[in-house]
């Protein structure tokens, strides 16, 4: 890939309300070529510095130009501190059509104190043209796998090109990897490449336990005559992590105190055996034979846990009586409730090493109600839901229009949300998993909502959501989160005033506080809506 160096643009107002406002950071805008052939790819480097009085929390771009697509974003640290800068870059392809454009860039930027700062932009002219040609000045070349297994250990060779006549200063060269991907060894980067030299820096990196497919990208920093320039270079790259094919030791460095989810010998506590009279074991072996048959070719847990969730819905017929707890007997039957599905999905997951367990409802006597499967990824737990069709991460599950039932029912009832995690089959043996699911639930429901709506509704979400008290809040969140689709949200919130959506709030909870709730929040959001 030819490279140039990046055209800086440094913009710091921010205006709101018509007032001028000190800028919560300094945000400096970078693009690293302006020429580049059709559906080529276009690296957005932006610099955040944090002179602002709290930490920041997140950062969005936004394109005006729907012509360019993002390949590719970076991860915000969890918080940047006060003082601290960080460099993102997004990976962007450029439009098929040859021609000029002009590319324009809004952040919006976030804080601790859930506030969204925009008024950051930058501007490039970016020509697309199939007669690119090589840069005059470096050339970056990066020797990679395509493809590694997750835990192994790879090399990596980053080839520099001096295109000039003259000694190039070449000042730092680092990484934006993959979340888990670490270096473990690293060639000394020379201080000077001479005219019409190169150099190969080698680098051996360790890949983490999780699959991951995008880009990684190399960020060269250099000097001609003093003057600092960057250059980036971006590779496609895909960790396969499949913990079937994987040894004993691997399993348990990857899984580290999780690991016990899958030798577990029960799926379900003493209680059950006594309500169902059965005893749940099973033959992992012999499950993980059938297991392998139904999730082919998947590469990741989550892969293999749709497999597994795509073959029970074409195999079984669901209703909500229960014969066994025993997935051997379950397996052959053609219907069965949805209980016998969590524990038929759990030790599926569990033959082919995936740590997996049943979580269910507790209220205080029975443990067997609105049975779920938690399994565990290097990016935490996620859900399997049969009886609602859904497969996902747990804060998917969170913001889905099934959870605030369960919500009302741990917050109201005096519920527990419990893992099943027997040892000796005698009663109740379970772990309060409840603040897994409740702890800073606004915040993860906030972040859910705002991901799905246009950046131009950001705010008019944030104002709704400062004239609401604290129950309301989460009411409003699950009615936004229950939108059957992001363009049903946009619309929505897009047409109703902020006093408009406040009220509608505010009575809708009223109403419907006291009352039991319905399984599926969907039917408040067309309440909302105004679609019943």
């Amino acid at each position: 890939m030819v490279m140039r160096k990046l055209i800086p643009l440094l913009i710091l107002i921010v205006v709101a309300s018509g007032c001028l406002f000190k800028p919560p950071a300094e945000v400096k805008f970078s693009v690293d070529r302006t020429v580049v052939r059709p559906g080529g790819t276009i690296h957005v480097v932006v610099l955040v510095n944090n002179t602002g009085k709290v930490g920041l929390t997140g950062a969005t771009l936004v394109l005006g130009d729907d012509s360019f697509q993002i390949l590719q974003e970076p991860k915000f640290p969890e918080v940047l501190p006060v003082g601290d800068s960080v460099q993102l870059i997004w990976i962007l392809r450029a439009p098929v059509k040859p021609g000029i454009y002009n590319l324009k860039l809004s952040l919006e930027l976030r804080d601790e104190l859930k506030r969204s700062w925009t008024g950051f932009y930058g501007q490039f002219r970016i020509t697309v043209s199939s007669s690119t040609g090589p840069s005059d000045e470096l050339e970056i070349e990066v020797r990679a796998p395509e493809s590694v297994d997750g835990g192994k250990t790879f090399e990596i060779t980053v080839v520099i090109r001096n295109k000039l006549e003259v000694p190039i200063e070449l000042r730092d060269l680092s990484f934006n990897l993959f979340p888990g991907m670490k270096i473990i060894t690293a060639d000394a980067l020379p201080a000077t490449l001479d005219g019409k030299g190169e150099v190969r820096v080698k680098y051996t990196l360790k890949a983490p336990y999780a699959y991951r497919d995008g880009y990684v990208s190399a960020i060269l920093k250099y000097a001609i005559g003093g003057a600092e320039a960057s250059a980036v270079q971006s590779f496609p790259m895909k960790v396969v992590w499949t913990p079937w094919n994987r040894s004993e030791e691997a399993l348990k460095e990857a899984y580290e105190l999780k690991y016990h989810w899958i030798t577990d010998e029960y799926l379900v506590d003493g209680y059950w055996v006594k309500r169902y009279n059965s005893t749940p074991t099973f033959n992992g072996t012999e499950f993980r034979n059938v297991t392998l048959k139904v999730i082919g070719y998947a590469e990741s847990e989550s892969q293999a846990a749709e497999a597994i969730y795509r073959w029970m819905m074409r195999t079984y017929s669901f209703g909500d009586t229960t014969s066994t707890l025993e997935p051997e007997k379950i397996l052959p039957q053609d219907r069965i409730s949805y209980a016998e599905g969590q524990i038929l999905t759990t030790a599926m997951l569990r033959s082919i090493n995936v740590p997996a367990r049943v979580v269910t409802l507790y209220n205080g006597t029975d443990c067997t109600l609105r049975p779920l499967t938690e399994f565990y990824t290097a990016d935490g737990w996620y859900i399997v839901d049969l009886r609602h069709d859904f497969v996902g991460s747990l804060d998917e599950y969170i913001a889905s229009p099934y959870f605030p039932k369960i919500y009302q029912l741990v917050t109201r009832e005096g519920y527990r949300i419990v893992a099943q995690a027997p040892a000796t089959l005698k009663g109740h043996e379970h772990v309060d998993v409840t603040g897994d699911f409740l702890a800073n639930l606004e915040e993860r429901l906030l972040e859910s909502v705002t991901a799905r709506l246009k950046p131009e509704l950001r705010s008019k979400l944030m104002i709704v959501m400062n004239n609401l008290d604290e129950n309301e809040r989460l009411y409003a969140l699950f009615l936004f989160a229950s939108a059957p689709s992001e363009d049903d949200l946009n619309r929505i919130l897009g047409e109703y005033s902020t006093n408009k959506i406040e009220q509608d709030v505010k009575t809708m909870y009223e109403f419907y506080k006291t009352l039991e709730w319905a399984d599926d929040f969907t039917k408040y959001w067309r309440i909302f809506a105004g679609e019943v």
